[in-house]
């Protein structure tokens, strides 16, 4: 046998009592989601970004903050309103819309706005859905204000607040005095250009059409 022949016999010998290589454990991924925001959105007020976030956080309705002092049970909106210039914070579905002061600049609130909301924001317990009662239109004139409100509140639902929340913003039914609404605009709404104007009309004839056509609609 040649000296070639008995040296690749012994390097096969070698390989066959090598032990077998362990292979690296794969990271199983995380069974807990971490919130993220994935990016923003303008709106149509140059005071309000939507921060969009990777889940839903408040199945449905919505929440609110105009000041630091009604924050105060809530981490993110707390935060948020530490850094300077920020004026309300709005919750919905999955995006939170902060609204800024006009002398503060998004450059670099916004990079400080989305790194606060990442360390501090967390999935809210969904109020339970109320069920409202269809309403009688013909004779709207002559109901109770409690249930002129529940049929304001269906119109609000089924024709408004859709358009509103993809814009960022929302609005609050505050209560009804003769054939006046009163509304509070919420998130990118509250200081809109149009809120008193182009969406103000646009909620006023929806309004009119669906329930009654002397009905007015006030901004509080």
């Amino acid at each position: 046998m040649k000296i070639s022949e008995v040296l690749a016999i012994q390097e096969k010998l070698k390989e066959k009592a090598a032990p077998a290589k362990k292979t690296k454990p794969k990271a199983r991924p995380s069974t807990k989601k971490a919130l993220k925001v994935v990016r923003t959105k303008e709106t149509p007020n140059p005071n309000a970004l939507q921060f969009v976030i990777n889940a839903v956080l408040l199945d449905n309705g919505n929440i609110s903050f105009a000041s630091k002092k009604e924050a105060e049970s809530d981490k993110m909106a707390t935060a948020l309103f530490e850094r300077s210039g920020v004026l309300s914070v709005f919750v919905m579905d999955n995006f939170v819309t902060v609204t800024k002061d006009e002398k503060t600049s998004w450059v670099p609130l916004k990079d400080r706005v989305w790194k606060t909301i990442e360390e501090t924001v967390s999935l809210y317990q969904a109020e339970e859905k109320v069920q409202l009662s269809e309403v009688d239109v013909i004779n709207f004139a002559e109901l109770s204000n409690e249930k002129k409100l529940q049929g304001i509140e269906m119109v609000l639902n089924r024709s408004i607040r859709t358009n509103l929340a993809q814009d960022g913003g929302g609005v609050e039914l505050k209560g009804i005095e003769g054939n006046e609404v009163s509304i509070h605009y919420q998130g990118a709404c509250g200081s809109c250009p149009t809120s008193t104007s182009g969406t103000l009309q646009y909620i006023q004839t929806q309004i009119r059409q669906q329930l009654h056509p002397e009905l007015t609609v006030k901004p509080v």
